[in-house]
């Protein structure tokens, strides 16, 4: 009859391996978080790159009150600072995002040292099952062998 190999520390690794995955999932919202802040900070540029664009035809040069220049003038330093304000959320989430990153490789290292060790102990519970196997054949073959010389 063959024993079956029983991890002790099993539930150790079914532990660490649910702190992986949410170590993971969490990495995985905050490069999305900079996905989506990126795009932002696209959006804003292509705002004030379309104002500019618009402002710097020659029909409307010529058309445009003066209070009209100040207010472009006006909103273009506000999509600036915007961008420049949408640049700093975007570093620290990427500030985020690495520190993520890092408690997702810590996590991952944490599972793997217990799964070499289930490794190990798994290949000296199955060594331990072959010399076990050997002996029994041992037995086997001298009583037969002592069964013959008898006869």
């Amino acid at each position: 009859m063959t024993k079956s190999f029983n991890f002790s520390l099993q539930k150790v690794l079914n532990v660490r391996e649910m702190v992986e995955d949410t170590k993971a999932v969490e990495l995985k919202k905050a490069q999305a978080i900079i996905d989506h802040e990126n795009q932002k900070l696209d959006q804003t540029r292509a705002e004030k790159n379309a104002l500019l664009k618009k402002g710097s035809e020659p029909d409307t040069q010529e058309t445009m009150s003066l209070q009209h220049l100040n207010n472009r003038t006006a909103y273009a330093d506000q999509l600036t600072d915007k961008i420049e304000e949408q640049r700093e959320v975007i570093e620290k989430s990427k500030q985020d995002a690495e520190e993520h990153r890092l408690a997702f490789v810590k996590a991952s290292r944490d599972k793997m040292v217990i799964e070499k060790l289930k490794e190990h102990h798994k290949d000296a519970f199955r060594k331990k099952m072959n010399q076990e196997q050997v002996k029994v054949e041992s037995e086997v073959a001298a009583r037969i062998s002592s069964k013959s010389g008898d006869a």
